[in-house]
């Protein structure tokens, strides 16, 4: 509780002098750090649920990949309302810990069971208790990332700062990704290849974890600056605005095309290197490896920002991922299989850190944008439409891919694969996916925020700020 003062000193800097709590003077780099700190264990409950289970799920029960997809689209039919219901309550809450902090917190009792329920099944899981869990973990996942993502757009307001909150948030998500891979290691466990056994062991870091980073982010950092005529404002309204805002429009479809992409080539990755290259006793050699070099990337990603544009380095993650996919073509068994696929995995995670990065700091440009053009902030819903279209390329991505391996022949369970099984689960892990990229690298070309404009947004903010406290 200490820290409560320390959080009040902090928020008094946040949100002085400029509209909606904003600041003009530098931020103290223990924000930036705090923030990105939260992000680790979010990322090391969210990364194996999207990019191990599904896989591991139909090669240790048998589930057919077509069942896995029906489930995944399923979810996607009861959860957009939920993604839309929390960004507009969560603008509309009013607490001693702000707006955001109280969904973190509320996420926790939400995320734990259902990772126990996913990392943790019987000995006979059925489809129905499979898409119960995943269920409940797309509801943690709302209740977290939609505040988180709207929280950022209300500590920082300036262009650099926006960028380094990114950045730091890009760190986070490496620093639990590098814990998640050397779990395997542990000495107590059978094997480092990726089973249940291991992901019971995640279970138990991920359940530490995930409750300490979300107290840290309560009691140790600031709330952010309230804007009160964010109340004003329906979901219509939003809808309305999000329909006349070319800025967000082009921003969702780029993020869009780029996370079902992603979504395409995560889902596949386990049965990729595990069944078809033979080297899935080798996960944390790939996974550390790749992880550590994208998180050094950070650093020339951070000097692009400052040295170029946020929409400069987008277009170098898309474009760079779009060339990782086709290099897929490259990789088949043998005895160099497992040096090509460490390579190929660290450009992979490599470029989309820039991808990612990228994105949230163009997002609170799109904030600022918005508050601009209405006179209230919308940050929770506009991060909710992200996430309803976020979580929607993330469902149906595995499915497409699981349905156009099936389609081809790929079989997890079996112990052979023919020519074109293999054809078409490269295909639907790389070159479908760099087809999605290449389109998203032409839309994002024409984002219109730069930071010579978003200077100008800020400045008119300040001058209203100051017209309307007169």
């Amino acid at each position: 509780m200490g820290g409560s003062g320390q959080a009040g000193s902090s928020e008094a800097r946040v949100a002085s002098s400029a509209p909606g709590g904003q600041t003009v003077g530098s931020l103290p780099t223990k924000l930036f750090v705090g923030y990105g700190a939260v992000a680790a264990p979010y990322e090391m409950l969210r990364a194996p649920a999207l990019a191990i289970l599904p896989g591991l799920y139909a090669k240790e029960f048998g589930f057919a990949l077509a069942t896995i997809s029906i489930a995944m689209l399923f979810l996607r039919l009861t959860d957009g309302a939920t993604d839309l219901a929390v960004g507009l309550l969560s603008d509309k809450t009013r607490s001693a810990w702000g707006r955001r902090k109280p969904w973190l917190l509320a996420s926790i009792f939400v995320a734990i069971p259902a990772a126990y329920g996913l990392y943790v099944p019987s000995d006979t899981p059925t489809i129905w208790s499979f898409t119960i869990c995943y269920f409940f973990f797309f509801l943690a996942w709302t209740m977290f990332e939609i505040p988180y993502t709207a929280w950022s757009t209300e500590l920082a307001h300036r262009y650099e700062d926006r960028s380094r909150l990114a950045v730091w948030r890009g760190l986070g998500q490496n620093a639990g990704l590098i814990l998640l891979s050397l779990v395997p290691l542990l000495p107590f466990l059978p094997s480092t290849e990726m089973n249940f056994v291991t992901l019971h062991a995640m279970f138990w870091l991920i359940a530490i974890t995930y409750p300490l980073g979300v107290l840290y982010a309560i009691f140790r950092l600031p709330n952010g600056g309230a804007v009160e005529e964010a109340e004003q404002f329906s979901i219509r309204d939003t809808v309305a605005a999000i329909r006349a805002n070319r800025p967000f429009q082009l921003f969702l479809s780029v993020a869009f095309l780029s996370d079902f992409a992603v979504g395409c080539m995560t889902a596949l990755f386990f049965l990729f290197f595990d069944i078809y290259l033979g080297v899935g006793a080798s996960f944390t050699a790939i996974f550390l490896t790749a992880i550590v070099v994208s998180t050094l990337s950070l650093k020339l990603w951070q000097h692009l920002l400052k040295r170029t544009s946020k929409t400069g380095v987008l277009l170098v993650g898309l474009g760079g991922g779009a060339i990782v996919g086709a290099l897929i073509a490259a990789l088949a068994p043998g005895p160099n299989a497992l040096a090509f696929f460490i390579g190929y995995m660290a450009l992979f995670y490599t470029f989309s850190v820039a991808r990612d990065v990228a994105l949230y700091a163009i997002f609170g440009d799109i904030i600022d944008y918005d508050i601009w053009k209405s006179n209230g902030s919308r940050a929770g819903l506009y991060s909710s439409a992200w996430m309803v279209l976020r979580k929607i390329a993330y469902a149906t991505a595995p499915a497409f891919a699981f349905l156009i391996a099936g389609l081809f022949g790929f079989d997890p369970s079996a112990d052979s694969q023919s020519d074109l099984a293999i054809f078409g689960l490269k295909a639907a892990n790389g070159y479908l996916p760099a087809i999605f990229l290449i389109a998203a690298v032409f839309l994002a070309a024409m984002f219109p925020i730069t930071k010579a404009r978003h200077q100008i947004i800020r400045r008119r903010l300040e001058q209203r700020s100051l017209r309307t406290s007169c």
